[in-house]
């Protein structure tokens, strides 16, 4: 009897682990809290416009380093679940990149920033759309109409292609599963998302900025980018990312200024971080999903299969006596 009911037992939690603590475990957190902290290499440059430097807008070489701050906000997220019928959650972001001694809280204006409200399936990671959205960029705030995955990959993510979102374009473009590869130890999944040199809009800028005899000239905004994530896929996390931006001005075809060429990544602090925090929660994940539901319910068959023969040999034998 003690075989048949601790059997039961690990049969029924084997099947609760799988099919409900896991859906319960498997979801992004709506009060999620993160800075990432990307860089360009020691010794390496990039090269762009600083169009708020002395004397005018002047091309400058040296260090990069963007910070990024995400914040889940509960109630937004409350709101956006009562409104779409569904799960939601609701992340803020904002971006500033500038050099390395730029202090994104002090109020400056930095080189570039951006301020994102995202909604999201917490399971999938793919945006959802609702009217709560909207995107900040350069003072200009609109409607966040976002598509594709935009923080991180799906739980349980696939050796397959997904749809990511390029903030420039404004639209998802594909990012390539490459292969697996490892990261400190870490089994992850290789993603790359290229785009190649687009028009993105017009730029009117002093002609002699461009080498043209004229005050000012009308010039095509050319955007191309090539970033690499490296997944890991339990909990569809991106534990190294990065990117390769060259973007530059066009005038009849002919590249005359660039206005950013840099390749930043994460820091090794930041990649050794987040190796730290989800290895564990992969591990767990994976015990919930596969592991328990296999060997609890093979033991817990095992168990009821003894229990069943111990009571009918117990039975005969009690026959044969009487």
């Amino acid at each position: 009897m003690v075989a048949l009911v601790l059997g039961a037992f690990l049969v029924v939690l084997a099947a609760l682990s799988k099919f409900y603590m896991y859906d319960r475990l498997a979801v992004a957190p709506a009060n999620n809290v993160t800075t990432s902290i990307s860089q360009t290499a020691p010794g390496e440059d990039a090269e762009y416009l600083d169009v708020g430097a002395e004397g005018g807008p002047t091309v400058v070489n040296g260090p990069l380093r963007s910070t990024r701050i995400v914040e889940g906000d509960v109630e937004l997220s409350e709101q956006a679940d009562e409104e779409i019928d569904g799960d939601v959650v609701v992340w803020r972001t904002f971006t500033c990149t500038d050099t390395p001694d730029f202090d994104c809280g002090s109020g400056e204006t930095p080189l570039s920033s951006t301020s994102d409200v995202v909604a999201f399936d917490p399971k999938t990671g793919e945006t959802v759309s609702w009217r709560g959205t909207s995107n900040e960029t350069g003072g200009s705030r609109v409607r966040g109409a976002f598509q594709g995955l935009y923080f991180k990959f799906p739980f349980d993510t696939q050796k397959q292609d997904y749809e990511f979102w390029d903030g420039t374009l404004r639209t998802a473009t594909t990012a390539e599963y490459k292969g697996e590869t490892e990261v400190n130890g870490l089994d992850v999944y290789e993603f790359e998302q290229v785009i190649e040199p687009t028009r993105v809009g017009t730029s009117t800028v002093p002609g002699d900025l461009i080498g043209e005899d004229r005050p000012s000239v009308v010039a095509d905004r050319i955007y191309s980018n090539t970033r690499t994530f490296l997944v890991e896929p339990v909990t569809g996390v991106i534990i190294v990312g990065g990117e390769s931006q060259d973007s530059w001005l066009e005038l009849d075809g002919e590249r005359k200024l660039t206005t950013t060429k840099a390749t930043l990544g994460y820091t090794d602090e930041y990649i050794q971080e987040t190796v730290d925090e989800y290895s564990g929660t992969a591990t767990l994940l994976k015990a919930v999903r596969t592991t328990f539901p296999i060997v609890g319910g093979l033991v817990g068959l095992l168990l009821i299969v003894l229990g069943v023969v111990a009571l009918a040999r117990g039975r005969r034998e009690g026959d044969h006596a009487a």
